[in-house]
């Protein structure tokens, strides 16, 4: 069962936009980075449904572009005032830059008209809230299995790029040219064959999207994301034990590690959509992760030799990629 099992007050599956039964395409995902003023970044707390704003609908207002459908019935708990980008809050879900077309305390049914996606958007937000019945409520991820955004299809499995290994280093977050959250590389690249005391593990990983829709036809847009889970396996040499198995994290639902230790340095944010076109920047970013957060990981409680690292990586849909890596601890004798 997962941690947090959610109760939907209907069995609607589908879209907040239109065709509502047909998959759209995301370009941000559960927990990307995103600038902060008072802690440089923080995790981005939904996923962004992409829309065509250079396509509006029919019947769009002036400064809007597609319906937005709620996907859960309920009572309206927020609603901003007409003509506004603002958010509507329905039952478990929030819709962000909208203009919304109901109020609050209205009740809407799943799949019906709430509002309009606000222009130089180019999505709609969607944060999926889940209430333990404490008084709290806890972040999850819209598109984690048994979620409502149905269908979703994606036959495509994450990329591990790339493992490193550095000494520990702690930069603060900078930005990108269109103001967006960047990790600056820090810190000195290590011989994975000559590890010695604490290293800092870094992997870069991705998951492309088999499913990208009108992506194709604005390449600029398409982006992959960041894996739904990372793990790994630490193996002795050459008896084939293994030593260590760990979940370095699951995207189903917000996590207790700060953005500066979860994203390792090099990570940048993708562009956003209106700043990447006007500028004509390709608006992919890059994720790099720390397999081992603070401390990090502690060669000394290791005998010296040989060991094999391996890193995986799932995606929300349950494609998996592996990379083996050998390396070796070198430290001096006490």
């Amino acid at each position: 069962m997962p941690p947090f099992p959610q109760a939907y007050n209907d069995d609607f599956r589908g879209w907040p936009v239109s065709p509502q039964h047909r998959q759209h395409p995301v370009r941000g995902t559960f927990l990307d980075p995103r600038p902060d003023p008072t802690f440089g970044a923080i995790y981005h707390t939904g996923v962004d449904v992409a829309v065509r704003d250079d396509r509006p609908e029919r019947g769009a207002p002036n400064d809007g572009t597609h319906r937005v459908f709620a996907i859960e019935g309920g009572v309206v708990d927020v609603a901003s005032p007409p003509g506004t980008r603002g958010s509507i809050r329905i039952g478990h879900f929030g819709y962000g830059h909208v203009d919304a077309r109901v109020k609050r305390g209205d009740r809407v049914r799943a799949g019906q008209f709430i509002g309009w996606t606000t222009r130089g958007s180019w999505h709609v937000h969607l944060t999926e809230f889940h209430f333990p019945g404490d008084g709290t409520q806890v972040l999850l991820n819209p598109l984690r299995p048994g979620g409502k955004l149905k269908p979703y299809a994606d036959t495509a499995p994450p990329v591990i790029h790339d493992v490193r290994f550095y000494t520990p280093a702690t930069p603060l977050w900078s930005r990108r040219v269109t103001g967006v959250a960047q990790l600056p590389p820090a810190g000195k690249r290590l011989d994975k064959s000559r590890l010695t005391g604490v290293v800092d593990i870094r992997a870069r990983v991705s998951d492309p999207q088999s499913f990208i829709g009108w992506f194709k036809d604005v390449p600029l847009l398409a982006a992959p994301h960041h894996p739904y889970r990372l793990g790994l396996l630490l193996v002795e040499r050459p008896s084939g034990r293994v030593l260590l198995r760990r979940t370095v994290y699951i995207a189903a639902h917000q996590i207790p590690i700060a953005t500066g230790q979860h994203y390792a340095p090099g990570t940048k944010q993708n562009h956003p959509a209106q700043p990447a076109l006007n500028r004509k920047l390709p608006g992919a970013g890059e994720y790099w992760f720390r397999l081992f957060q603070k401390p990090y990981w502690n060669t000394t409680r290791l005998k010296n030799g040989r060991y094999l690292l391996v890193v995986r990586a799932w995606d929300a849909a349950g494609n998996r990629a592996r990379s083996d890596v050998e390396i070796g601890i070198r430290n001096p004798p006490v």
